[in-house]
């Protein structure tokens, strides 16, 4: 997780489907998940990419700014696919089931390039998928809760 590429990229999947996933279970129109995911494309990326350069600034004085730079082109890149997943979808669930597709297609792919081990690969979508287990557990009982 040290590389730019790598928060980026597990970091961008994790916050997507986590959000779509959310949102989803709390009823949010497709608009409304919309408006989310540009929020989230234009601020978390940017606050990710600065709070690692500053973070590995602190280590390393003349640290190069790519670390960063590579986090944020990744992020963005990731969230713009999940917005146009949701965009072109139908509906909210086929986009959630597209996004999903596309989260766990794209971890193993990405840890084929990476040459990660099966072992490695398996646990990063074992995470993902705990996570996204985990919204949709709380923001199920959140909004049976508060509807």
């Amino acid at each position: 997780m040290l590389s730019g590429t790598t928060f980026g990229y597990i970091n961008g999947i994790i916050t997507m489907l986590s959000l779509i996933s959310g949102m989803y279970v709390t009823h949010v129109t497709k608009i409304g998940i919309i408006g989310a995911i540009l929020a989230m494309v234009i601020s978390d990326p940017l606050l990710d990419a600065y709070a690692i350069y500053v973070a590995q600034k602190a280590n390393n004085p003349d640290i190069s700014p790519s670390v960063a730079i590579r986090a944020f082109i990744t992020q963005v890149g990731l969230q713009a696919m999940f917005l146009t997943i949701i965009i072109v979808s139908p509906t909210i669930k086929q986009g959630l089931y597209a996004s999903y597709v596309a989260g766990f297609i794209g971890t193993c792919l990405y840890g084929y390039y990476k040459d990660l081990s099966l072992i490695d690969t398996v646990k990063n979508l074992i995470s993902i998928a705990a996570l996204v287990c985990l919204t949709i557990i709380i923001d199920s009982a959140v909004y049976k809760r508060f509807k």
